[in-house]
């Protein structure tokens, strides 16, 4: 038992070894001016940090694999599988640090092993957690937006607009994610990168179905000559119907969601409240 304040110190001390660092790092990328360039500058500074983390070869094997980096991809994250590995790994050691601090301070009782627990499993859990639900949020922010997209296109192709032009009008203020994603689209194109190429790439970097649909949708009228605008109209009218399903969906689905919450906290409240007073009178004589 007198090891663990010893590992607990230098677990600490890596700790803030590793803050410091990467305090120093963004301090340096701000003053290098990479800060009002890029919107990613912390990603790229945990990305700078992690490469000092010593990851075994075994870890790395396993958790940097190619669907991590479609995970990544889809999460709209800058990092890759080997840096959010590292990440992850950095996560578990300073997991596993709180949850020795807080076993040593409680004398390793039965509320300290349980506090443990939960650390360690928040530590080995939480990087997937949260990686997945970044990814679910930026699929249904795409979602919800879409078919504003699609109007604002397709009106700008029934003024007479050609495909790139009504497409950058559209990118320019749209707002959200998939604003990020049109505006990255256009830039390639102004890089000479041939549109069905930057389009496949845009729907791979995301985890949307419908922005597949969209994508779908403007490869086959440039491969039939059929018209864009009207297939675009369409599409819109089901992507709303969609829209409007799920949140028929999801509301259907309340009621039995607020169980929880009701059974586990309002639940033994009112029974505290109207179930204590009686049972005091009855057990104390009063």
């Amino acid at each position: 038992m007198q090891l663990l304040p010893v590992l607990a110190s230098i677990l600490a001390g890596a700790a803030v070894g590793l803050i410091c660092v990467a305090g120093i790092e963004f301090v340096r990328m701000r003053s290098a001016g990479e800060g009002a360039r890029h919107r990613h500058t912390i990603s790229r500074g945990l990305a700078a940090v992690v490469t000092l983390v010593v990851l075994p070869r075994g870890i790395e094997e396993r958790w940097a694999s190619q669907d991590l980096e479609r995970r990544l991809r889809y999460a709209g994250l800058t990092l890759d599988g080997r840096a959010f590995a590292a990440a992850r790994w950095l996560v578990l050691w300073l997991g596993l640090l709180l949850a020795v601090g807080v076993g040593v301070i409680r004398g390793w009782d039965l509320l300290g092993q349980f506090v443990a627990f939960l650390l360690l499993a928040g530590a080995w859990l939480g990087p997937g957690i949260g990686l997945q639900w970044r990814s679910e949020r930026r699929r249904m922010e795409i979602d919800i937006a879409l078919p504003d997209f699609l109007d604002r296109l397709a009106l700008g192709l029934d003024a007479g607009m050609g495909f790139e032009v009504a497409l950058r009008r559209t990118a320019t203020d749209f707002r959200g994610r998939l604003g990020e994603d049109l505006r990255r689209l256009v830039r390639q194109l102004d890089r000479g990168h041939p549109r069905a190429e930057a389009l496949r790439a845009m729907a791979d970097a995301t985890p949307s179905d419908d922005l597949h649909a969209f994508v779908a949708a403007v490869q086959q009228s440039d491969r039939l000559g059929t018209s864009l605008a009207r297939a675009l109209r369409v599409q819109t009218n089901l992507l709303r119907a969609r829209r409007r399903r799920r949140a028929q969906e999801a509301s259907r689905r309340l009621p039995i969601l607020i169980i929880f919450p009701l059974v586990f906290f309002f639940l033994p409240a009112l029974l505290i409240i109207y179930l204590a007073p009686p049972l005091l009178h009855l057990f104390l004589g009063r």
